[in-house]
């Protein structure tokens, strides 16, 4: 936030001057491109972007847009240095598959198998299962910050006493723990240690020497050329943010790059320089259930510390940190874009598919649009059909799609139908979701109250017992089940 005796621009001003910015560093001649990155920018408040596009093996565009430091007003240059945050896990995904191919471990390991001075009811987790975030582990972090503050070691300690958050393997949940347990891991079978390995058989056989001269410490040294991060805060107002990574959650976050270096990274992976087998790298982990799960429908599963978008039309890879830069390539389209921005929330990965309109013909075709919205086709569908078997129709759309529906999204979609006095087809929806996982809290809760919802109390009853047992301390259970007990 601005100070008592800072003046703020008008948010007139500094978009006007980030557009200013856009006509002095972009490359060369303007393209149409150009012109949709500029409306991003202006409707997102972005200060600073940086673009690259791969096609066939060779970066056909490098742009740079905006600011990297506003207060010195310092534009975006093809040499500026973002920090890529979460987007360092693709490259601890590549080291994995690297030892892999050495021989040294297999992906789909028990982790038991190489430190068995874990926990022992953590030995049965696979080496996939912490690269995916399925392993159901403790937490490290609460708010980006070790759950004891300012104290990572203490924090790793605590984590050691805890139990798991749900059955391993059951479900998708972001976690940084098991990427301290993979750190650990590269660390017994590379003496130089983690930060060293991937210099040297990543960055030094891609030629990425201003990523590795930043190398993993962007807060707590000068890096040459490097952007800042910003928050918005509205009107006009942007907030420095600053995050530091203690060495041990190196393997998660704190690298640096730049879009033309990423290039490169991606062309390399590609061109199989880096690992033999891209398959393993970019295959999601299966839950229990024999589902994905990911971020979001279009991120609908997660691999080896890359996201996968899993479709029918242009299936894609994705890195992404922070929600302010993203990398992604088409594998079956030859094609592959890094965006870099400095915003917290400029989610790139959400317009990333805009910007591949622009070199993949046929991109926007009209019979792709449902893969491309797939929630929006399966509302189409269950209202021709009706919710009467909800799981057959779901099943026709994710053939139509590709798309691997996520359970916490069908759930959300079923409580917007409740709230819209939909309960009886949401209670549906809460039903599939059960058979697939019978054990996540937000979809007991759900049918709970859809079934309180239509007044048929026993079975709300039921249900809130079973969130009881899951929950025993959730006072919102507690009270659910007394009012009803005493109801009925």
């Amino acid at each position: 936030m601005y100070k008592n005796n800072k003046i703020p621009r008008s948010k007139g001003f500094l978009i006007g001057t980030i557009l200013g910015a856009i006509c002095f560093t972009s490359i060369v001649q303007a393209e149409p491109v150009d012109d949709h990155i500029k409306h991003i920018i202006k409707e997102k408040h972005i200060p600073g972007l940086q673009l690259a596009v791969v096609k066939d093996g060779k970066i056909i565009k490098q742009a740079s847009y905006g600011f990297a430091d506003l207060q010195h007003q310092v534009p975006v240059t093809a040499q500026t240095v973002f920090p890529i945050n979460s987007m360092t896990k693709a490259f601890t995904g590549v080291a994995i598959v690297q030892l892999a191919e050495q021989g040294k471990l297999s992906i789909d390991d028990e982790i038991g198998k190489h430190l068995p001075e874990l926990p022992k009811h953590w030995h049965a987790l696979k080496i996939n299962q912490l690269m995916a975030h399925t392993t159901g582990l403790p937490a490290i972090l609460n708010n980006a910050r070790p759950i004891v503050a300012n104290d990572a070691e203490a924090s790793w300690q605590a984590v050691l006493q805890q139990p798991f958050q749900f059955t391993p393997n059951s479900r998708f949940s972001y976690n940084q723990t098991g990427y301290v347990i993979l750190g650990k891991l590269i660390d017994k079978y590379v003496p130089e240690g983690f930060t060293a390995f991937i210099e040297k058989m990543q960055f030094n056989p891609v030629g990425m020497p201003q990523t590795a001269q930043a190398g993993f410490d962007y807060m707590d040294f000068i890096v040459p050329h490097q952007s800042r991060q910003y928050i918005d805060m509205g009107d006009g107002k942007y907030k420095n943010l600053y995050l530091e990574f203690a060495p041990m959650l190196r393997t998660a976050a704190g690298m640096s790059s730049t879009a033309t270096e990423l290039a490169k990274y991606l062309i390399a992976l590609q061109q199989g320089k880096l690992v033999k087998d891209r398959n393993l790298l970019w295959t999601p982990v299966r839950l229990n259930n024999g589902r994905t799960e990911g971020f979001s429908l279009l991120e609908n599963g997660y691999a080896m510390g890359w996201q996968v978008v899993q479709r029918k039309y242009h299936p894609a890879a994705s890195a992404s940190g922070a929600d302010a830069v993203t990398m992604i390539t088409y594998p079956e389209d030859n094609i592959s874009i890094v965006v870099l921005t400095n915003l917290l929330g400029s989610l790139p990965i959400a317009f990333v598919d805009e910007i591949a309109a622009y070199y993949i013909p046929d991109f926007n075709a009209e019979e792709k649009q449902k893969a491309y919205h797939p929630m929006a086709y399966l509302e189409d569908l269950t209202n021709k059909v009706g919710f009467d078997n909800f799981a057959a129709t779901l099943a026709q759309a994710e053939t139509d799609t590709g798309v691997m529906y996520d359970l916490e999204i069908l759930t959300e979609w079923g409580n917007k139908l409740a709230e819209n006095n939909r309960a009886t087809d949401a209670i549906a929806i809460f039903q599939f979701g059960l058979t697939q996982n019978n054990e996540h809290t937000y979809i007991v809760n759900s049918l709970a109250e859809a079934y309180e919802a239509t007044k048929q109390y026993a079975l709300a009853l039921k249900y809130y017992q079973r969130l009881l047992e899951l929950r025993p301390a959730s006072e919102y259970a507690q009270t659910k089940v007394a009012a009803l007990g005493k109801l009925l």
